[in-house]
């Protein structure tokens, strides 16, 4: 059935699809992110030629190949640090750079046994990587696998691709790759290997050295995006890369939790959609351009525009039609208020929801539509949460648009539009990602 809505909804997509491949940069406990998009890939129709990777990226890239997205999905989405190292909660702590959390006897506890045992024993991880990497389909697979690493004994870095690795090693060289500095050094036959992001934590060269054309390139730890386009620049002669960063971080690298992992799973599958223009947003995902108050405020009477524009400081004139109110007046006044003259209206609208919805802390690793975008926004305002607020841009301009669209919900309420690609899209999304989220506000209103 999941493969039948993949189809049909991202038929145009997939029928131009060109063979990619994937890269994926280490950031330790944000390695979630990466399995989501490549779950985003696989319902776009991609047809993944390879992947490349660097610490995390190296385990993702080497489980994906062995047993597939949902296995890998399951893996991140139930384990915590417990069981990828042998660490106190105090050392935990530690390595996550929280030491206000700590006493001074715990902080000293935890860093001798940081420096005395010669770095965290990660023995639970190689298990757990013995559960999702299986050499033997690895190497049968089609799909290329790419690693870095950096050999402390050699003082030299290596780039190794599957066919390179010695047989029976696999796991052995991927484990290196992702040897964090406070791990327990990797040692193989006599040579000791340190984390492969010492050498190179986004490994585009590998792509460009198997003469790949289209890249799709994760960055974990999320430089300036201009800072990361000019890193990317530096290998996309002849090669077409589609860059992909976290747009909301939820932990540190060695934050290792469930709910952190379910988080950037689900934000990972919606930034590759919205990077793949499926879905639309600056701070939101947002399936759908309709406009979600046009209709609505079309629909009422005469002496209910005045009366909603009024609300605004704008006095609507008398025996105009409808067309003009919202058209001559509303969006005029929103364009002002919002400074962006010459956008669609329905951008504009969308714009205008995504900065309420911001403001009033709204769920947003959910996919929208628009009209399900504004329900969310009244749902999470409660007037009386607000009376001693002081923010400037509450106080001068989202008073008076959420008054204004509490009224026009009184007369008339608002209806939450579902076209039928977007339950489809809604289906498959929630499929994939194996979980189902609600939209809340923090300040305690919840709404489905």
């Amino acid at each position: 059935m999941r493969e039948i809505i993949a189809v049909v909804l991202f038929f145009a997509i997939a029928s131009t699809a060109m063979p990619v491949a994937v890269v994926f940069s280490g950031g330790g406990g944000r390695g979630a992110y990466e399995v989501g998009v490549y779950g985003a890939l696989l319902d776009l129709g991609q047809d993944i030629e390879g992947i490349y990777g660097s610490s995390v990226g190296a385990l993702n890239a080497a489980g994906l190949i062995s047993e597939g997205f949902e296995a890998a999905r399951d893996l991140w989405c139930s384990m915590d640090y417990s069981e990828l190292m042998n660490a106190s909660p105090q050392l935990y702590e530690l390595i996550q750079g929280n030491i206000a959390q700590l006493e001074t006897l715990e902080l000293a506890s935890a860093m001798r046994t940081l420096t005395s045992n010669n770095g965290i024993d990660i023995e639970p991880l190689r298990n757990k990587m013995k559960e999702i990497i299986a050499e033997e389909k690895v190497r049968e697979s089609e799909i290329e696998l790419g690693i870095v690493l950096y050999s402390l004994s050699e003082m030299k870095p290596y780039a190794l691709y599957k066919a390179s690795i010695p047989e029976g090693k696999l796991i052995d060289f991927v484990l290196a790759s992702a040897n964090f500095p406070a791990f327990t050094r990797e040692e193989i036959d006599g040579e000791v290997f340190i984390d492969g992001g010492v050498y190179s934590n986004f490994p585009l060269f590998m792509a460009k050295e198997r003469g790949h054309r289209d890249v799709v390139a994760v960055d974990l730890i999320g430089m300036y995006f201009g800072d990361s386009l000019a890193y990317v620049n530096i290998f996309t002669d002849g090669m077409d890369v589609t860059l992909i960063q976290p747009s909301e971080q939820f932990g540190t690298v060695m934050t290792f939790d469930s709910e952190v992992s379910k988080n950037y799973l689900i934000c990972g599958y919606l930034d590759t959609m919205k990077a793949y223009e499926v879905l639309r947003g600056e701070k939101y995902f947002i399936f759908g351009d309709e406009d979600p108050l046009r209709d609505h405020f079309l629909s009422l009477d005469s002496e209910s525009r005045i009366e909603a524009l009024k609300l605004l400081g704008l006095d609507g004139v008398k025996d105009e039609c409808a067309e003009y109110h919202y058209y001559r007046q509303f969006i005029p006044w929103l364009e002002s208020t919002l400074k962006t003259p010459y956008m669609k209206t329905s951008e504009l609208v969308s714009s205008l929801l995504e900065e309420m919805a911001d403001f009033l802390e709204v769920e947003r690793l959910i996919a929208y539509s628009p009209s399900g975008l504004l329900r969310a926004v009244l749902a999470a305002y409660r007037a009386d949460d607000f009376r001693d607020e002081r923010d400037l841009d509450y106080l001068t301009i989202y008073r008076r648009l959420l008054v204004f669209l509490e009224y026009l919900h009184r007369q008339k309420p608002f209806e939450v539009q579902s076209s039928a690609e977007f339950r489809s899209f809604q289906e498959l999304f929630q499929s994939s990602v194996g979980l189902l989220k609600q939209t809340y506000s923090p300040r305690g209103h919840i709404s489905h």
